[in-house]
C-alpha cells in the first residue's frame, strides 16, 4: 500500500476520504477550485492500486479536453492503465456502435451536426406540406432536442401536444426519426437519447453494462440533463458504487436541458450515499473568493458552503464603467496591454468573458487597433470552412454510403454536370426503391428520365465513392489525401485563377495534417475515429492555452479554466442576467451561477465591467447596471470613471458614519442603502432628465413616451441607481433607472384593477 499513501501525501483530509472511499454512492460536493480534477483522477489511480480491474471502471466528463487531462493525469500515476475516460456524447456513440446490431441499428452510422440535422427537419417540413417560414427547421428542431433530451419518444409527444406549434412539431418528429435512419445517421442527442432508452427498456443490455462498468465516476454531475441521469442510473443499480462530482454553484446548462436537481436530489435517489465536500480554494485570492460567494449566496436552489482559501489576501475585485461599449473594448486592451508591457503578466494569462458571442466585434477592432494577440474561442471554426465541410462530406460518405446530407453536398461540387432536375429524380427513384441516393446512382441507367451529362456524372460519381471504400483501412490523413486527387478537388482548387481558391487549398492541405496528428496520437484510429472526434468537439477544444495571447470566450465556455487576471464584460441588465431571465427567479438563479462561475475562474485579479450606453442590434440603448453589482461586498472597489456611482457611494458612507453600527446589517445582507446625490449629474446626456422623478410606488399609473400607460410594480435602490418596474399592456413587465427615464404620473390604479 507505499504506492497508495503516495498518492495522498499532498491531499487535504477530505480530499483523501474521497479518493479512499470504497463501496457504495458517493457525492463529492467540490466547490470552484477545489481540485476535483486531482480528487477524481487519485481516486480512480487509487481504485486501480486496490486491485480494481481497469475495464472495471468508467470515468464520464462533458468536453474532450477535460476527457484528454484526466487521461494525461491517470497515465502518469498508473502507467499503461485502460480506463475508460470519455465525454457523455462519445460514450454513447460507443456504446451505440458496440451494441448496434442488438439495438438495431448500424454501426457505421454518421453523427450529424446542427446544420446536418437542420437540412433534415427542413426536408421533413417539406413532406408535410408544413410551411417552414413560419416554423423554421432550427425552432423545430431545438424543439425536438429538447424532447429527446427529456427522453420522449414521437408518440409520447405526439400525446402531449396541446398548441399549434406543439402539434406540428409531433407531426414532423417521426418522420425526421425516419429520415435519420434511412441515412444511417444519428443526432447529437441521439448520442445520449438511445442509450438512456436502451438502459432504461433493455433489462439484459442494462445489467451486462452495470457488470461491466463495476465503478463509475462522473464529473460535472450539476450539468446532467434527464438522459445522462438515465445514464448514470442505469449503469449503477446492482453496482452502485457511482461517485459524482459537482458544484450546484456552478449548474449553468439549464438552456440545453441539464438540470440542477439530480445533484440537489443524488441523496435522495441513493439513500445510502456518502456526502464529502471540499472547500477549500486553490485558485483565487480571498478577495475574488468573498466577492463570489456574497454573490452567490443570493441563490436558493443550492447546497450553502463557504469557499475557504490560504492564497492571500489580493487586489480587491474592481467594478470598471465606461461610456460606452466601444470605450470598454478600447479600455480593457488598453489595461491588458499595459500590465504586459510592465512586465506584471504574459498576455496569455488574460481572458475576457462575455455572456453571448455577439459582443466580440467590438473587441476585435481593439485587438488589431493596439497590436494585441488574442484568440477568440468560437469552436471549430477551421472545421466549418465551406471546402473543409466539403471534404468531410466526401468522407462522410465513403463511411457510410446512406448519407444523404453528405451525398447531396458533394455528388456536384466539383461540378460534374448534375442539375437539381436529375437530383430530384434520382430522390424520387431512391425513395420509390427505398435505397440510397448513392445506391440509385449506382442504378441511373434505370432512371429512364435522366440523360447526357447528369446520367453520366451519376454513374462516375458512384464509381469513385465505391472505389475510395475498398480504401476504408488507410490512416485517416492518407484517405482524406486520397479523397482529395480522386474527387477532383484538389486539382479544382489548384488549377483555380482565383486567390481566395488558394487560401482554399491551403485549408484543405491543413485537414490532412489534422488528420495525420489525430493518427499520430491515436495510431489504431479510423476515417470514423477522425470523423467523429471532429464532430464532437466543443468550442473550448479548439483553445489554444499554450500560445501568448488573451483568450476570449464566453461565460459558458470558460466553465472549467483559470487564468490570473479576468476581465466579465457588459454587467448589465438584460445581458447578465440576460433578457430571457428577467421575469423567472430560477432562471435568474442560473445567471447568477454563470457570473459565479465566471468570477471564480480569476486567481489574481478580477474586473466586473459595464457601460451607460451600448450599440447592441443596430441600435444605442442606455444600459442599466446589473443588480449582480448590487450584490457584491462593500470591498469591491468602483471605478472612478463614472461620477453618479462615486457620489452614490459617498452618500452611503456618509449615510454609514450618522447611522453607526446599525449600519453593519446593511452590510452582512449586501444591500447598499444608496443616498440620492445632492446635485444633478453632470454626465448623463441632454436627452435624459437629470432631476429624479417623484411619487412612484406600486399601483401608480404611468405614461412612457414610447410604451405608453403602465402600472408601477415596484420601486427599489437608492439614489443614481433607484430602479422602478412598470407594466405595459402588450409589452409587460420593463424596469428603468429613475433618473434616466422621462415618466409622467396620470393617476394610480383602482382596487379592483
Amino acid at each position: 500500500m507505499s504506492e497508495a499513501v503516495d498518492l495522498l501525501a499532498d491531499l487535504t483530509a477530505d480530499q483523501q476520504a474521497a479518493v479512499k472511499h470504497g463501496e457504495g454512492p458517493l457525492l463529492i460536493l467540490a466547490g470552484a477550485g477545489s481540485g476535483k480534477t486531482r480528487v477524481i483522477t487519485r481516486r480512480v489511480a487509487y481504485l486501480l492500486q486496490s486491485g480494481v480491474p481497469a475495464h472495471r471502471i468508467l470515468a464520464i466528463t462533458f468536453t474532450n479536453k477535460a476527457a484528454g487531462e484526466m487521461k494525461t493525469r491517470v497515465e502518469k500515476l498508473v502507467p499503461g492503465n485502460k480506463v475508460w475516460v470519455s465525454t457523455f456524447h462519445s460514450l454513447g456513440a460507443r456504446l451505440l456502435r458496440q451494441y448496434g446490431e442488438r439495438l438495431g441499428f448500424d454501426r457505421n452510422f454518421t453523427i450529424y451536426d446542427m446544420d446536418d440535422r437542420n437540412k433534415i427537419v427542413k426536408s421533413a417540413l417539406e413532406a408535410t406540406g408544413i410551411d417552414n417560414v413560419k416554423f423554421s427547421p432550427e425552432r423545430i428542431g431545438g424543439a425536438i432536442s429538447k424532447a429527446k433530451n427529456a427522453l420522449t419518444t414521437p408518440p409520447q409527444y405526439e400525446r402531449t401536444a396541446t398548441d399549434f406549434f406543439t402539434q406540428t412539431v409531433a407531426k414532423v418528429y417521426p418522420l425526421y426519426e425516419k429520415r435519420l435512419r434511412s441515412a444511417n445517421a444519428m443526432d447529437f442527442d441521439d448520442l445520449l437519447y438511445l442509450p438512456a432508452l436502451a438502459l432504461k427498456t433493455n433489462e439484459e443490455l442494462r445489467r451486462d453494462l452495470d457488470a461491466r462498468f463495476q465503478y463509475v465516476l462522473i464529473d460535472e454531475y450539476q450539468d446532467t440533463n434527464s438522459a445522462q441521469y438515465q445514464i448514470a442510473k442505469g449503469l449503477s443499480i446492482t453496482h452502485p458504487n457511482i461517485c459524482v462530482v459537482g458544484d450546484p454553484d456552478q449548474s449553468i446548462y439549464k438552456w440545453r436541458g441539464s438540470d440542477i436537481k439530480n445533484i440537489l436530489d443524488f441523496e435522495r435517489d441513493f439513500p445510502a450515499a456518502r456526502v464529502i465536500t471540499l472547500a477549500q480554494n486553490y485558485r483565487s485570492t480571498k478577495a475574488i473568493l468573498h466577492a463570489a460567494g456574497t454573490l452567490i449566496d443570493h441563490n436558493k436552489q443550492r447546497k450553502k458552503k463557504d469557499l475557504i482559501t490560504d492564497n492571500p489576501q489580493g487586489e480587491a475585485v474592481n467594478v470598471l464603467t465606461f461610456d460606452n461599449g466601444l470605450e470598454e473594448a478600447e479600455g480593457v486592451v488598453v489595461r491588458i496591454k499595459e500590465a504586459v508591457k510592465a512586465g506584471k503578466f504574459k498576455y496569455r494569462d488574460h481572458a475576457i468573458f462575455m455572456r453571448i458571442n455577439a459582443l466580440t466585434r467590438s473587441l476585435e477592432s481593439a485587438f488589431v487597433k493596439h497590436g494585441v494577440p488574442f484568440q477568440i474561442v468560437k469552436g471549430l471554426a477551421f472545421f466549418e470552412r465551406k471546402e473543409n465541410r466539403d471534404v468531410l462530406a466526401y468522407l462522410r460518405l465513403i463511411a457510410n454510403p446512406q448519407d444523404t446530407v453528405s451525398f447531396l453536398r458533394v455528388v456536384n461540387e466539383p461540378p460534374r454536370g448534375i442539375g437539381k432536375v436529375s437530383l430530384d429524380k434520382l430522390q424520387s427513384f431512391a425513395a420509390q426503391h427505398e435505397i440510397g441516393l448513392l445506391a440509385a446512382a449506382g442504378q441511373v441507367a434505370r432512371v429512364t428520365d435522366i440523360k447526357g451529362k447528369g446520367a453520366t456524372g451519376l454513374r462516375d460519381f458512384h464509381r469513385m465513392i465505391t472505389e475510395l471504400r475498398t480504401k476504408l483501412d488507410l490512416p485517416p490523413h492518407e484517405l482524406v489525401s486520397l479523397a482529395l486527387v480522386k474527387s477532383g478537388y484538389e486539382a479544382m482548387l489548384r488549377e483555380s485563377g482565383d486567390e481566395d481558391d488558394a487560401e482554399r487549398l491551403a485549408n484543405v492541405s491543413e485537414l490532412v495534417t489534422a488528420a495525420k496528428q489525430f493518427h499520430d496520437a491515436n495510431p489504431d484510429s479510423t476515417i470514423g475515429d477522425f470523423l467523429e472526434q471532429i464532430t464532437l468537439a466543443s468550442d473550448v477544444d479548439a483553445w489554444d492555452e499554450h500560445t501568448d495571447h488573451v483568450s476570449v470566450m464566453t461565460l459558458h465556455a470558460s466553465k472549467g479554466l483559470e487564468f490570473p487576471v479576468v476581465y466579465v464584460l457588459a454587467v448589465e441588465q438584460g445581458l447578465l442576467p440576460h433578457e430571457r431571465s428577467l421575469h423567472n427567479d430560477e432562471e435568474i438563479e442560473e445567471e447568477r451561477r454563470l457570473c459565479f462561475v465566471g468570477m471564480t475562474r480569476a486567481m489574481k485579479e478580477l474586473y466586473l465591467c459595464h457601460a451607460k450606453m451600448r450599440e447592441f442590434r443596430g441600435s444605442l440603448n442606455y444600459c442599466i447596471p446589473s443588480t449582480f453589482l448590487d450584490e457584491l461586498p462593500r470591498d469591491v472597489q468602483f471605478s472612478d470613471t463614472s461620477v453618479a456611482r462615486n457620489r452614490a457611494r459617498t452618500a452611503a458612507d456618509e449615510w454609514r458614519a450618522k447611522v453607526g453600527p446599525a449600519a453593519k446589517d446593511w452590510a452582512d445582507t449586501g444591500a447598499r442603502p444608496y443616498l440620492p446625490p445632492k446635485k444633478p449629474n453632470p454626465d448623463l446626456k441632454p436627452t435624459i432628465p437629470d432631476a429624479p422623478q417623484t411619487g412612484l410606488a406600486v399601483g401608480v399609473l404611468v405614461q412612457h413616451e414610447e410604451f405608453g400607460l403602465g402600472s408601477v410594480t415596484d420601486v427599489s435602490g437608492y439614489g443614481a441607481l433607484r430602479r422602478v418596474k412598470i407594466r405595459f399592456p402588450g409589452s409587460g413587465e420593463k424596469t428603468f433607472v429613475v433618473d434616466k427615464v422621462k415618466l409622467k404620473i396620470v393617476g394610480r390604479k383602482k382596487p379592483q384593477e
